[in-house]
């Protein structure tokens, strides 16, 4: 199993835009009112930071998993301690994500189809690429997925430009200052740390010595796109109403019409959408399996999907409205999960791994 930089490069291009504009728009609206694209700019700093971070770990320890170098750099049982957290988080993300994607679903096109179907289809396709083809179907996958996606959101972004209202977006800065908009860029930039999945994918690159520059790449774009979304939204909306919106950017996507002739884009972006989740879920699942296969010293790691993808199921189907959803995002993920496991845990492997001596030839 071997994908190349660039597919790696599309991957994260993928899974980074798929949510982050649909999840990360209002609340950090709502935080830095109309210069949330400035918080924006700023998140793609941090993320670009930590995602350097990331690569200069996974270089090190390039055919290793996260599960095999904690357990070098830290000794067995502190190693798999810290591997187990990690796949506890990404069991959990992987599960919230499942859900608001099931409900979105729902109340987009299917009002009257029950959650679990929605939730138990999209599974079904998760499974079916990790057993036909694991990382290497994913990585193929996306290279279709990705290019789509960008070219329907840069062609949204166009059709909306008669619908803006640049005043919107003043005055710049005075209405916020440093403190709000630091806040609102951790909203985004906790979503860009996702970038940390590159720990348990890098024995599966090619020539890992050369991820630097797809893996900038790709934070740069999903950035660009949600500084310029989240002004666009801000100027066709105004702050106030896109902060109260649960997806401002797909209502934004609903408001284009040019003579009742180009409308209803929604049901094409939502399409093309559905594959770049199914990007993000396949590689959850992935490295979910995977990790407990290496963590329980399973040889056969595409057995455990059989136990991975049931228990992901399962708990994307415990009740929740609107609210625990943003209050995962918002009091789980942005101040435990980012702080602790996206910047704390990879700067502390990164000094170890310095201390120690490692190299990429020695790893």
């Amino acid at each position: 199993m071997k994908i190349t930089t660039w597919q790696l490069f599309w991957i994260f291009t993928t899974l980074e835009i798929s949510m982050s504009i649909w999840l990360t728009i209002s609340p950090t609206i709502e935080i830095a009112q109309q210069d949330a694209w400035i918080s924006f700019a700023v998140a793609g700093f941090i993320g670009l930071v930590v995602t350097y971070i990331f690569v200069r770990v996974s270089q090190r320890h390039s055919s290793h998993t996260l599960v095999e170098f904690a357990q070098k750099l830290f000794g067995k049982w502190i190693g798999k301690i810290i591997s187990l957290m990690y796949i506890v988080v990404w069991y959990s993300v992987c599960a919230d994500i499942l859900r608001i994607f099931s409900l979105f679903i729902k109340q987009i096109l299917f009002h009257d189809t029950p959650v679990w179907i929605i939730s138990g289809l999209m599974m079904a396709a998760m499974v079916y690429i990790n057993f036909a083809g694991s990382v290497e179907a994913i990585a193929r996958f996306s290279e279709i997925a990705g290019p789509m996606l960008l070219i329907g959101i840069v062609i949204t972004f166009a059709l909306n430009i008669p619908n803006l209202h640049p005043s919107l977006l003043l005055p710049v800065y005075a209405d916020s200052g440093v403190m709000p908009i630091l806040k609102g860029s951790f909203v985004n930039a906790s979503f860009l740390g996702e970038s940390m999945m590159l720990m348990m994918l890098t024995p599966f690159i090619a020539k890992p010595e050369k991820l630097l520059k797809p893996l900038l790449l790709a934070i740069c774009i999903p950035s660009l796109l949600g500084i310029i979304a989240a002004m666009m939204v801000i100027s066709t909306f105004g702050s106030t109403i896109g902060s109260s919106m649960y997806f401002p950017y797909f209502g934004m996507v609903r408001f284009i019409n040019y003579l009742n002739f180009v409308q209803n884009m929604d049901v094409w972006i939502v399409f093309i959408w559905i594959f770049s989740v199914l990007v993000k879920l396949s590689i959850y699942l992935f490295i979910n399996s995977y990790g407990t296969a290496q963590l329980f010293g399973i040889k056969k790691w595409q057995r455990l999907i059989l136990w991975t993808a049931p228990v992901i199921f399962a708990f994307s189907l415990i009740p929740a409205n609107f609210f625990g959803i943003l209050d995962y995002a918002n009091f789980v993920w942005i101040k435990f999960i980012f702080p602790i496991f996206i910047i704390g845990f990879p700067v502390v492997f990164l000094l170890v791994s310095l201390i120690r001596g490692r190299s990429i030839a020695t790893s």
